[in-house]
């Protein structure tokens, strides 16, 4: 006696769909209205969902294959599929790309803020860009606390650089908030920024200065009763390097809530990287140790985006391994490279023919972000 695949049991059809990668999840809400209605069910349980390989995205309007992008999409390079997805932008305006979290890309276009996931078409402005002292900033890298379509309180926070005075400043935004808060401390320089904890309201952040040879990580916590937030150090790094050499640290958190630190160094002469080190922070002991080996565990670094990925339910994608994607134009270096912790060696990651615009911002930001998709959907739109 046949079985047609529409009356597969509702509990067996949710277990295997949990499993697909989003292109397989939407092909399979095509097949019936039954199947329609657990992709549906699945889409609403994030904590049921398998992670996603990540993709890349410009952060900027690009070119495909020389062809302009004059249909106003934001193009998507699936790593696990090695296709190029265009996903039309909700808005009119096709917005810079400056940090991804969660599923969400942080775009910015002039004075506008927004979060986008560009997979459900959900979108939430935020507070315009911020001022100091009738300065215009611009946005260096935005990171987000938690998944919005989860419901609860939120926090956005930036990196910015003015133009004007040659410094960075940090500020954040809570879901409620109107404007932008200012995060006041010395005239440090901002590597890196990632937010940690049970109730993901501490902000970590990479910072240096160029008087002193010592990298710190210090944190902040967002939901402090005091007006005039104080940093907490938590580690710091000596940090004794020479006039050829470039310097990048990037800060991540793990399924397993592990906070890891990744210094890349490469020379200027050299236009390769030739040390690369991992560390995991106890931020509760103030302690850092190395780690020689990551497990199941794969990272993706660029300089917007700093993703750790568990790979054990994503048997196409290297464990132990480090995916890295720089651009330093202004020195000739525009690398993509897969490290392997097991056999320290580096490999070419290979992508499509990209281009992009001509560039307008500084040789700090990436041409590239890592972007981990999310289909979840929440119970209210969000508008």
């Amino acid at each position: 006696m046949s079985t047609s695949w529409s009356e597969i049991p509702t509990d067996l059809l949710y277990l295997i769909l949990s499993k697909l990668s989003i292109h397989d999840l939407f092909c399979s809400a095509a097949v019936c209205s039954h199947w329609s209605a657990v992709v549906d069910k699945v889409r609403r349980s994030p904590g049921d969902q398998l992670p996603q390989i990540p993709w890349l995205v410009p952060e900027e309007q690009f070119l495909i294959n020389g062809k302009s992008n004059n249909r106003n999409n934001y193009n998507f390079f699936s790593l696990a599929e090695g296709r190029v997805y265009d996903i039309p932008s909700p808005s009119r305006i096709l917005k810079d790309v400056v940090g991804s979290s969660h599923g969400w890309l942080i775009t910015v276009s002039d004075v506008s803020v927004q979060l986008l996931n560009p997979i459900t078409r959900a979108h939430i402005n935020l507070p315009n860009l911020p001022t100091v002292d009738d300065r215009n900033l611009e946005a260096v890298k935005a990171v987000l606390s938690s998944d919005p379509s989860r419901g609860g309180d939120y926090f956005v926070a930036f990196v910015f650089f003015c133009p004007s005075t040659q410094k960075e400043f940090l500020f954040f935004v809570n879901a409620e908030d109107e404007k932008w808060k200012m995060i006041t401390g010395g005239d440090y320089y901002y590597d890196d920024i990632a937010f940690h904890g049970r109730h993901k309201s501490k902000l970590y952040v990479v910072v240096g200065d160029d008087e002193h040879d010592e990298v710190m990580v210090v944190a902040y916590d967002l939901i402090t009763p005091d007006s005039t937030l104080t940093s907490t150090p938590v580690v710091g790094l000596s940090d004794i390097i020479s006039y050829f050499d470039i310097v990048w640290y990037f800060l991540c958190t793990s399924s397993d809530d592990d906070l890891l630190l990744t210094r890349i160094m490469t020379k200027k002469s050299k236009k390769n990287i030739y040390e690369l080190e991992v560390w995991k922070i106890d931020t509760e002991k103030c302690v850092i140790s190395t780690m020689n080996n990551l497990g199941e565990y794969t990272l993706f670094l660029s300089a917007a985006s700093s993703l750790c990925i568990d790979t054990s339910s994503l048997p196409d994608l290297k464990s132990n391994s480090i995916y890295i994607s720089i651009d330093l134009y202004s020195i000739g270096i525009s690398e993509n490279w897969i490290y392997s912790m097991e056999d320290e060696r580096f490999t070419s990651l290979s992508l499509p023919a990209l281009s992009y615009r001509k560039r307008r911002r500084r040789w700090r930001r990436p041409v590239l972000v890592w972007f981990a998709p999310s289909i979840a959907l929440n119970a209210d739109p969000i508008l």
